[in-house]
């Protein structure tokens, strides 16, 4: 039931749904910007160093292909992760002309920290939730970023089919 008392439609609620994660988006950014302001970095680059962070070190070739990121911009970006001592690039040592990108995790600790209001948030809501209810959230989450990556990857594909017009 909606909040109106009348049954709402898949239509309806998948409307809701996308209003909900564009609000979401909207307030996740403004989230890392305030994060980003205490650690003199951007949101991005907040992004971009999570990215790092959950899956391992990796080459700057992963990370373009993992997150859309123009070659010429992540450079900027891992630029400023490594002056602020974010991150480090060491050669790949199955291929010692390549780079692997780390994140120091020596530095956790201050974005823990400032994450940490939102994490005590988070884990309040849950409480509030079934288990069930709880693993149809979890088993949305993932189809919800596949999405996002295939339109950005689709949108990327229009891009440089439009400018080689």
């Amino acid at each position: 039931m909606s909040t109106e008392g009348k049954q709402s439609t898949v239509g309806q609620l998948t409307k809701e749904i996308q209003n909900g994660l564009r609000e979401l988006t909207a307030r996740l950014h403004q989230l890392n910007d305030a994060v980003g302001s205490h650690l003199d970095l951007q949101a991005g680059d907040l992004e971009l160093l999570d990215e790092i962070g959950r899956l391992g070190p990796m080459s700057p070739r992963d990370l373009v292909a993992s997150t859309g990121i123009h070659p010429a911009t992540l450079t900027g970006v891992l630029d400023r992760l490594e002056a602020g001592q974010w991150i480090t690039r060491s050669p790949d040592p199955d291929d010692r002309r390549k780079v692997r990108v780390t994140a120091r995790f020596d530095r956790a600790g201050e974005i823990l920290r400032l994450y940490g209001p939102m994490n005590r948030s988070i884990a309040k809501l849950c409480a509030s939730f079934s288990l069930a209810e709880l693993a149809v959230i979890r088993d949305f989450l993932p189809g919800v970023g596949e999405a996002a990556a295939t339109a950005g990857a689709d949108t990327r594909s229009d891009d440089k089919g439009s400018s080689a017009r």
